[in-house]
């Protein structure tokens, strides 16, 4: 697999305290017992942001059922909020602790790139979409699609997701790939051990924040974690990790708002109330993103290349 060319210390995009030498998501260093703070420090956050934006959906909507509940336009929007400020709160922990500055989340030895971030999010559209549909013509009632219908609160459900769900999926890419996959690769000095243990940590902690005990699920949070990291060591940033994942979400939600039957969906995770095996189609879809993501790189490096840019390594 070819990673994004790691340039020289002198290099004007390395950023203080980062190491150059190595790809994003093992970028920096910082003690053992530092790693462990931070790691514990993201789930238990925003834990604890979500109960306190939440109390404002209570007040106005009541409580929510704790085994089914609904998403509403109040939920989506609290979900969104509290996930970014938990993301906000990891970033300045993970700045203070590895003695790097808050963009070293984002990208290591290069600017964050705006225009990556669009490619991607286009292609990433194209990609969930086809997903979208095989999963319709191959396993129709595993989604739990209901009657497709259009009314007051289907149109406020996708108005508030278009704003609010990119908060909640671009928040979880900071959170759980820009400062949890370093944090834990931090422990080890070889490249290699570094990025299969910042995998597996941010895997078990993305499947746990999902609070779900269907297998089929937590096989699905683990596959997209673990493609999510990879899209960043492709590409030497968090961009393509961001807009893959701000697609899916936005996307998904919105079929999911149509196909609600007129009222809002329910979030059930647990045993068996997964799709199922049909959860393969998507996780293929995962893995095809991150095809996206090389073939992107790869073309991106034979420009630089023939106009005298850096080239690429291989990890």
């Amino acid at each position: 697999m070819h990673v994004a060319q790691p340039h020289r210390p002198d290099t004007v995009g390395a950023l203080p305290g980062t190491q150059p030498e190595r790809p994003f998501g093992v970028h920096f260093r910082m003690s053992r017992w530092k790693s462990l703070v931070v790691l514990i420090a993201i789930p238990v956050t925003l834990l604890l942001v979500q109960i306190i934006v939440f109390q404002a959906v209570v007040l106005i909507e009541g409580p929510a059922d704790p085994n089914k509940p609904a998403l509403t336009p109040l939920t989506i929007a609290a979900v969104g909020l509290s996930t970014a400020i938990a993301a906000v709160l990891a970033t300045m922990l993970v700045a203070k602790m590895a003695k790097v500055p808050w963009r070293a989340v984002f990208r290591h030895t290069r600017a964050f790139d705006r225009r990556r971030l669009g490619v991607y999010l286009l292609g990433s559209a194209v990609v969930v979409g086809l997903g979208t549909v095989a999963t319709a013509l191959i396993a129709p009632g595993s989604a739990g699609w209901g009657a497709f219908e259009v009314g007051p609160l289907v149109i406020a459900t996708i108005a508030v997701s278009l704003v609010f769900t990119p908060l909640q999926a671009a928040g979880e890419e900071v959170a759980f790939r820009g400062v949890a996959v370093p944090a834990a690769a931090s422990w080890f000095r070889s490249t290699r051990l570094g990025v299969v243990f910042g995998i597996l940590v941010s895997a078990v902690l993305f499947a746990a924040v999902h609070v779900t005990l269907d297998p089929w699920l937590v096989s699905y949070l683990i596959v997209f974690s673990a493609c999510t990291v990879i899209m960043g060591l492709i590409s030497g940033g968090l961009e393509a990790a961001m807009a893959f994942h701000v697609s899916n979400n936005v996307l998904v939600g919105i079929v999911n708002a149509l196909f609600a039957g007129g009222g809002s969906s329910v979030v059930d995770r647990g045993v068996g109330s997964g799709p199922g095996a049909s959860l393969v189609i998507l996780m293929v879809m995962n893995v095809l993103a991150v095809i996206m993501v090389w073939r992107v790189e790869r073309a991106r490096r034979s420009r630089a290349v023939r106009s005298g840019g850096a080239g690429s390594a291989a990890v």
